[in-house]
């Protein structure tokens, strides 16, 4: 495991990404802002191997517990869409399957992220971002409003399963004000790292508009002007069992480009997908390195993939008309 890990991190981190085409729309990735665009692609490869992973331990735990055992079939060769097909039954049996299946895994995860927080600083100046920025050039069939709605809506959560292999549970609510809370299941980590993959039980208790410059969110988590305010959301990430403890920042935003910001000719929405996390400066040098280095890259990985796929699936659901936009009134 730990072979195939260092081979496909030195794969991905060489060749990764690309203008990539899916559902008839071009992609293109930077893993931070003054990077250039990477130059081969990132969905296809890194979900094959991600869904390999998450369907041989599903498929290892059914038989272990009996649980949704009729779900299970013999794919020759596992893609992405026989893993969906099994969390779909998984879930349509019931949805908190996926708790008790990956119970073991939750608490490796909980005792994993602890013990990263309690060797790092609280300074969050110095905590270092797993990100990435996406151009869907969608050319008008999708805005940057119509995705933030779309987010904040019912469908959202429900295509939240399929949209990454290592997604597993997702719910979302919002009060009466219009703040947003979830709680999230999800794994990553598994397929450039030699940590292996972290799934892990959190909620958000709460998204907001940022305010930098500030102790929660410093100056230098700015993504600037071109992404507007309105359109950003930061949230703490908070693990579900235990001690609750925060062990990450996410931070999200969307913004529409013109055909001259890019590199197709087309116009459309550029989505910023970061989280922010202690930097384990307190481990050994060699720790502290995979988990900036790969740790951090697999999770940008990871958000790739699921941009992709939910850009697309809110593409179809605003094209029949399921995107529901903020009320001018």
């Amino acid at each position: 495991m730990h072979f195939n890990a260092i081979t496909l991190a030195s794969a991905f981190l060489a060749t990764s990404s690309a203008i990539e085409t899916h559902g008839g729309y071009h992609y293109e990735s930077r893993f931070s802002v003054d990077a250039a665009p990477e130059t081969s692609d990132v969905k296809d490869p890194y979900e094959t191997e991600a869904a390999k992973q998450a369907y041989a331990r599903l498929e290892e735990q059914v038989k272990a517990t009996g649980i949704a055992k009729q779900c299970l079939a013999e794919p020759t060769g596992v893609q992405p869409a026989d893993l969906y097909a099994l969390k779909d039954c998984i879930a349509a049996d019931n949805k908190d399957h996926f708790f008790t299946l990956l119970a073991d895994d939750i608490e490796e995860s909980d005792d994993f992220w602890e013990k990263v927080v309690q060797e790092s600083t609280t300074n969050r100046t110095l905590w270092v971002p797993a990100r990435v920025y996406t151009k869907c050039y969608f050319n008008g069939d999708l805005t940057a409003l119509e995705f933030a709605a779309w987010t904040l809506s019912p469908n959202a959560d429900k295509a939240n399963l399929n949209a990454n292999p290592e997604h597993y549970y997702k719910e979302t609510v919002l009060d009466i004000t219009g703040a947003q809370s979830s709680q999230i299941f999800e794994g990553w980590g598994g397929v450039l790292s030699t940590f292996g993959t972290k799934r892990t039980n959190f909620t958000v208790p709460a998204f907001a508009t940022p305010v930098y410059g500030t102790e929660d969110t410093p100056e230098a988590w700015d993504i600037g002007p071109s992404f507007a305010l309105p359109l950003q959301r930061v949230g703490a990430k908070n693990l579900v069992s235990g001690s609750r403890q925060t062990f990450g920042v996410l931070h999200i935003a969307v913004r529409d480009f013109l055909a001259s910001e890019g590199s197709t000719g087309l116009a459309g929405i550029e989505i910023y997908s970061a989280v922010w996390y202690p930097p384990w400066d307190q481990a050994d040098a060699a720790d502290q390195q995979e988990f900036v280095k790969n740790y951090l890259a697999d999770e940008a990985h990871h958000m790739v993939v699921e941009v992709i796929n939910l850009t697309l699936q809110a593409r179809e659901d605003c094209k029949t008309g399921l995107c529901v936009l903020p009320s001018s009134s």
